[in-house]
């Protein structure tokens, strides 16, 4: 029956040289990890393994490149002596080649191909070595990257050369590892698409106008490394389908670069889209098409009859891959966030334990969030990513002793730890007051743009469902009840509570918003929860770091209701990175919701709000008489601890009860009590 169910996907695929067991390629993606739970390396090589174990028939590494130049720039010639930077993802850097062949024969010891994509960064990235040693970011032409906004060097003919040679090297050092090939990466904004694209290639020298010249970059360097690896070595290029950019490439475009690499001998395609000006579109939220680039990819296929294709971005499901496999417009499917979420979904796929999948929020909250603060890639509900070796898969490890353990608590600090504690023997009973589990996620998935956050508890439930958790709705657990039923154990996931007196630490000398207790002040909570309480416009205000202002600001105006949001911040949703702040806006925009920034609200009157601008002082009234919602943060809800005090209980507390936080950091804090007990 599974087999019917996705015949396609699970099928085996010839590309080029090699077979794949299936249809299921883990796209390449920066991870970016650092020391803590190993090396950086070896996180790196876990990382990876851990996916080709879950089943994937080919992994797609991403890998930077320095050139020698680089090296002589960043040791001043020989002044300085530098060191090696610490990660697995330089491709020509021969002295990694151990940790790489290490890391290949674990891959294809698991029956998983390898591949690694070659990263010509060009301007829109800063790779390993450019930041360390002061190096400029390159590009055919000396025009700023939208997202870094850093002139580059203009490439000279001896650059260009350098880096064929250097893709050259890369390759071969690759193929020594064990690899069974490289993916040239000419998408996306990055320095292969840059010469590509005539929005971004004006040169006019053999490298730039006519597409004949603008391909050569690329067409020189597959050539290159055909001649140094030979034939049997694979060879695939990931391009876009369309820039979306004013004057950048459109899929006609891209159908002829797809026909003339045909005619040079690549082995497959992967077909992706967008450039730096959309960051991080090509990694789209759930907000973006499901398969957004499947049509594009469709075209491409259907003009280059026989070369096996891949798309990927935002293919979460074995349906969702199914199905676009089903509808021609691709050979195999791409996954990198559905795969971070769950390293097992190609063999749970397999077998039929299509509900055991943990899938993909899509709210980019813990990867590309993260290693866009510099923290390494993470998933927002897979605790295991980059702690593969100890927590992957099959690495479970039962408890010395079995307890009774109580969890009081069904959000998803709570779930976690209920999990994880059955998982490793203990008895579990889970108290929730409510009645259903999921706490205040169950608010935040509600959210049009943050429907996926339903899949956090639908699988955490899902597992205390088989795990035989005794689950008890509706249920107020104190110190009688957890003393009294004998339990050994408590976990305290009690959650918080959402300020109600306005207070923000950018005005640490006023406690609260004079008048916030009036009645038409309501919290976050109310804007979910209460919908009888809004029915005139609204005004939020915003200064919350978990985003819940935004969140409540969309609620309201899905249900027609007119929402400004006031903040003190440079804009709304400020614990977003500034460069995803525009999918924000772009959001907030088509709902309607008008945003004011740099903005204290001093005062609530019956008919007003009186403002204070956080930089020059000056004073000023926002006529609004309808409700206001204060999005200030939370407090801990932990009087339960409290009450525990002194009981002999062994008591964890956990997620927003032990400090109010994002939801990647209380599902961590749960699973990891789950270890502790």
């Amino acid at each position: 029956m599974t087999a019917d169910r996705y015949q396609r996907l699970l099928s085996p695929l010839a590309l080029g040289p090699v077979t794949l067991r299936n249809r299921i390629a883990m796209m390449p993606h920066a991870v970016m990890f650092g020391a803590g739970y190993g090396s950086a390396v070896e996180r790196t090589i876990a990382y990876h393994v851990e996916r080709a174990r879950g089943g994937a028939g080919l992994i797609v590494m991403s890998n930077f490149l320095m050139p020698d130049s680089w090296r002589r720039l960043g040791a001043w010639g020989d002044a300085l002596e530098t060191t090696p930077l610490g990660g697995l993802d330089l491709a020509n850097d021969r002295s990694l080649q151990p940790h790489y062949r290490r890391m290949i024969e674990a891959i294809r010891a698991e029956g998983a191909c390898f591949v690694s994509q070659l990263n010509a960064s060009g301007r829109q990235l800063r790779s390993p070595g450019t930041t360390q040693f002061g190096i400029p970011l390159f590009a055919p032409s000396p025009l700023p990257c939208p997202r870094t906004g850093e002139i580059p060097r203009e490439m000279t003919i001896g650059d260009i050369d350098e880096y064929v040679a250097t893709m050259v090297d890369a390759a071969r050092n690759m193929q020594e590892a064990g690899a069974n090939g490289v993916e040239l990466f000419a998408a996306q904004g990055y320095l292969l698409h840059e010469f590509l694209s005539p929005a971004t290639n004006l040169r006019s020298d053999r490298y730039g106008g006519t597409l004949e010249n603008r391909m050569r970059f690329l067409l020189d360097t597959l050539r290159a490394i055909r001649k140094a690896a030979g034939d049997g070595f694979l060879i695939g290029v990931r391009m876009n389908g369309a820039d979306g950019v004013v004057g950048g490439l459109e899929i006609a475009d891209s159908v002829e670069i797809a026909t003339r690499l045909r005619a040079e001998g690549a082995h497959y395609l992967n077909v992706s889209g967008l450039t730096s000006l959309h960051y991080p579109g090509w990694i789209a939220d759930i907000t973006a098409p499901e398969a957004q680039f499947a049509d594009d990819a469709g075209l491409i296929r259907a003009a280059v009859a026989g070369l096996p294709v891949c798309v990927s971005s935002r293919i979460a499901t074995p349906e969702d891959a199914e199905a676009v496999l089903a509808a021609g417009q691709a050979d195999f499917i791409g996954m990198a966030r559905a795969l971070i979420s769950d390293p097992e979904l190609p063999n749970k796929a397999a077998r039929g334990d299509r509900v055991g999948i943990r899938v993909c929020t899509y709210s980019n909250q813990s990867c590309i969030v993260g290693l866009d603060r510099g923290r390494g890639v993470g998933c927002i509900h897979n605790a295991a990513v980059g702690r593969e070796a100890q927590l992957g898969a099959g690495k479970m490890r039962a408890a010395p002793h079995a307890k009774r353990v109580a969890v009081v608590g069904g959000g998803p600090a709570g779930l976690a730890a209920a999990r994880v504690a059955t998982e490793r023997g203990h008895h579990v009973t889970l108290f929730e007051q409510a009645e259903a589990l999921g706490g205040q996620n169950l608010m935040t998935s509600s959210v049009v743009s943050r429907r996926g956050f339903a899949e956090i508890h639908r699988w955490q439930i899902e597992m205390l469902h088989r795990g035989g958790v005794d689950i008890r709705l509706g249920a107020m657990a104190d110190r009688t009840t957890l003393v009294g039923q004998d339990f050994e154990a408590v976990v305290i996931a009690t959650g918080s509570l959402p300020r109600k007196d306005g207070y923000t630490s950018l005005r640490p000398d006023v406690p609260e918003i004079p008048s916030a207790g009036a009645d038409r002040v309501v919290t976050v909570w109310d804007a979910f929860q209460r919908p009888d309480l809004f029915s005139r416009p609204v005004i939020v205000i915003e200064d919350d770091p978990h985003l819940s202002g935004t969140a409540a600001a969309e609620k309201l105006a899905e249900r027609g209701i007119a929402v400004t949001i006031v903040t003190p911040h440079m804009h709304a949703g400020a614990n977003l990175p500034v460069h995803h702040a525009p999918a924000l806006y772009r959001r907030l925009s088509s709902l309607g919701i008008a945003v004011v920034t740099a903005t204290f609200v001093v005062g609530i009157e019956p008919a007003a709000l009186m403002c204070e601008d956080r930089f020059s002082g000056r004073r000023r009234t926002i006529d609004h008489d309808g409700p206001v919602v204060l999005a200030m943060g939370n407090r801990a809800n932990d009087t339960l601890v409290q009450e525990l005090d002194g009981s002999g209980l062994d008591v964890l507390v956990v997620g927003d009860a032990f400090a109010p936080r994002q939801v990647d950091a209380a599902i961590i804090d749960g699973e990891r009590a789950g270890w502790m007990i």
